[in-house]
């Protein structure tokens, strides 16, 4: 199952550009019992790799625009680093004793 998840997800992927972790993750949860977080984790883990073949890919094919990424990373970089500090902080908060007032 999870095999045609991928076959699918690739495909329309391939048609339309958008994020297979918009498509896979809620499959591995919903049809196969992937726990969330771990659903997101493997995405990310499988992403790293694909992203990084096709990034060399297109490196050689001299077809990035690597003015344009700069700013594309000046945007996103400092989001993810706030956004998983926020998640991390949330995480510790969980999982800390509750005091008494």
């Amino acid at each position: 199952m999870v095999i045609a998840f991928g076959l699918g997800v690739g495909i329309l992927v391939g048609m339309t550009g958008i994020g297979g972790g918009a498509l896979m993750t809620p499959l591995l949860v919903l049809f196969v019992g992937t726990p969330p977080v771990t659903a997101v984790g493997t995405d990310l883990a499988y992403g790293a790799v694909t992203k990084t073949v096709g990034g060399i890919k297109h490196w050689r094919q001299n077809t990035i625009d690597l003015p344009l990424s700069s700013w594309m990373a000046l945007g996103s970089v400092p989001a993810a680093i706030s956004r998983r500090s926020c998640s991390t902080c949330s995480l510790l908060r969980s999982r800390s004793p509750e005091r008494s007032p």
